[in-house]
């Protein structure tokens, strides 16, 4: 018998959003693969409750597909892509001239820190996490909720293909050497400087990722991109 945790809750059910959320980001379910309920409550050894509720919130993170009463892992969309990085494009260095103006030390203290850990000691999990983490913080810092809930939706849209690039060694020292970069000139107060280093930053990543993910219908299959 499972241990309770809290009332309808069980030590199984923790985390499980965070699980299912990490498998598709690192590609284990492949874009376009079909998934059900009954095969999750397998792999993850939870009840069918927490399982609604996990693909619910993924359906609205654009992570998940809807079909009818099934479910599919969410294809890469070419097309949603572009528009994500054209978007980010808009936000992004508004968010970090804001954030050059108005970040405090210790924040940027603990953001560096964060970035060196998840190079320094790498695993995927960590890298997930520093590679979400990193845009959103340091958009954060610009005391607005309503840009830091954008770069938190736009770039979740785009985490799964920026690991499809950058899985490599040479890829993550890249991204470590841009992302400390930025955090340099937000911590100096250059607000304009931190706004072309995240344009270049992004228009790097852009053409990366899209030439990635236009490569990877071989191996994913139509299913799993579309667009483009």
């Amino acid at each position: 018998m499972t241990a309770q945790t809290s009332i309808g809750e069980t030590t199984g059910d923790r985390g499980l959003l965070s699980r299912l959320r990490f498998a598709i980001l690192s590609l284990d379910l492949v874009p376009g693969e079909a998934i059900s309920e009954r095969a999750l409550e397998a792999r993850f050894a939870v009840s069918r409750t927490p399982i609604r509720e996990a693909l619910f919130n993924l359906v609205r993170d654009g992570l998940v597909v809807r079909e009818g009463r099934s479910y599919a892992i969410a294809p890469f969309d070419i097309d949603e892509i572009d528009e994500v990085f054209a978007f980010r494009d808009i936000v992004e260095p508004q968010a970090v001239r804001l954030a050059a103006r108005l970040a405090q030390p210790d924040e940027i203290v603990a953001i560096r820190h964060s970035i060196n850990f998840s190079h320094d000691e790498f695993t995927p999990e960590r890298w997930l996490d520093m590679a979400l983490d990193f845009h959103v913080r340091c958009a954060a810092l610009s005391r607005n909720r309503c840009i830091t809930a954008a770069m938190q939706d736009v770039t979740t849209r785009t985490l799964r293909a920026r690991w499809l690039s950058f899985a490599s060694d040479e890829g993550r020292a890249t991204t470590h050497r841009d992302h400390s970069r930025i955090l340099d000139l937000i911590a100096a107060g250059d607000g304009d400087g931190a706004a072309r280093a995240v344009l270049a930053h992004s228009a790097d990543v852009r053409l990366e990722v899209l030439d990635t993910i236009r490569n990877a219908r071989r191996f994913i299959g139509r299913r799993g991109v579309v667009g483009g």
